[in-house]
């Protein structure tokens, strides 16, 4: 066996070298049997990415043809037990065709933190793995890293796979969305950026966005944002109000403002603002602006407006 060790001084190491200086070794092939041999888990947990069916009975279909090409990857965890670390498909796909035994490489690797490397690595490089696997992944390595600062471990994680410490907390965040969600984020019928702002939401929340995409429509990047917008400050989680009030907003030209502060905050609020005039938001501002110069300014005499510029004008009282 072949004893894979971390230097506490270094980063994780990237494997594929190792995995092929492994496998081009054919005296370190050995055939063990299927029951002997379990999934990677870690505390319980298994590994974070996903095993499709379809590739499965694909990959059991091509090893009835032409036999098992390249063999799995493991460690042994007990004296007669082992523990898959590169092969989990091709584990299946055999189990699948009701193999007894299977072709493996045996590795000394006693570190979770090491076994799980090599999970990872073994994964990202086959494929482009998905938001939902590579939140697990993230999570499991701030769970095993669970004695070290949270920061210090995305560090590393960054390093590792050259991604920013953003994107990483943005993944990790998908453990927080209705498992409905995640899958509409894994099928890129939402994007990415939205993760954030719906695992803010309720359950409730949640759950209505996700049943109206799988039962309705998708919504567009703009209408997506209002709605989450909307269920945010106002705590609904009647999706089907909100988008008709969306939809009857955009028919509805609304004559911009003339104050150029107003069309901006339109833009960011509309349903909001859709039935407000000009002259209610000027009352509203100069209300607001009163108050704080009270609080603030006790030299403050009045506070008058010039209708036709909409500026504020403060007129202090002279000193004595």
């Amino acid at each position: 066996m072949i004893d894979i060790k971390r230097s506490a001084n270094r980063p994780r190491a990237n494997f594929s070298n190792n995995f092929e200086e492994l496998l081009m070794d054919k005296q370190k092939v050995v055939s063990l049997p299927m029951s002997k041999i379990e999934p990677f888990s870690f505390n319980g947990d298994p590994q974070p990415f996903a095993i499709d069916e379809n590739e499965i009975s694909a990959l059991a279909d091509s090893i009835s043809k032409c036999g098992l090409i390249t063999p799995i990857i493991v460690r042994s965890i007990s004296s007669n037990s082992y523990q898959i670390l590169s092969g989990h498909k091709r584990y299946a796909a055999c189990k699948k065709l009701m193999h007894l035994d299977i072709d493996a490489v045996v590795i000394e690797v006693t570190d979770d933190n090491v076994a799980f490397d090599i999970v990872c690595q073994a994964n990202i490089q086959r494929k482009e793995p998905r938001p939902s696997e590579l939140s697990k992944m993230f999570n499991t390595y701030l769970s095993l890293r669970k004695n070290v600062s949270a920061d210090l471990t995305v560090n590393e994680i960054s390093n590792m796979f050259g991604i920013s410490r953003k994107t990483i907390y943005r993944y990790a965040n998908i453990s927080n969305l209705y498992n409905g969600l995640a899958e509409l984020i894994d099928s890129k019928s939402i994007q990415i950026k939205f993760i954030e702002p719906l695992a803010k939401l309720s359950s409730e929340q949640q759950k209505a966005i996700s049943d109206y995409y799988n039962y309705d429509e998708r919504l567009s990047s703009k209408e997506l944002t209002l709605v989450i917008e909307q269920m945010t400050d106002n705590g609904s989680s009647d999706i089907y109000d909100i988008i008709k009030a969306i939809r009857n907003l955009s028919e509805k030209k609304k004559e911009p403002y003339k104050n150029s502060l107003y069309n901006e905050m339109y833009i960011k609020k509309p349903l909001c603002m859709q039935n407000m005039t000009e002259s209610e938001l000027d009352k509203i501002v100069y209300e607001l602006l009163d108050k704080y110069l009270e609080n603030n300014f006790k030299s403050t005499k009045k506070v008058t407006t010039n209708e036709k510029q909409y500026d504020i004008i403060i007129v202090q009282e002279e000193k004595e």
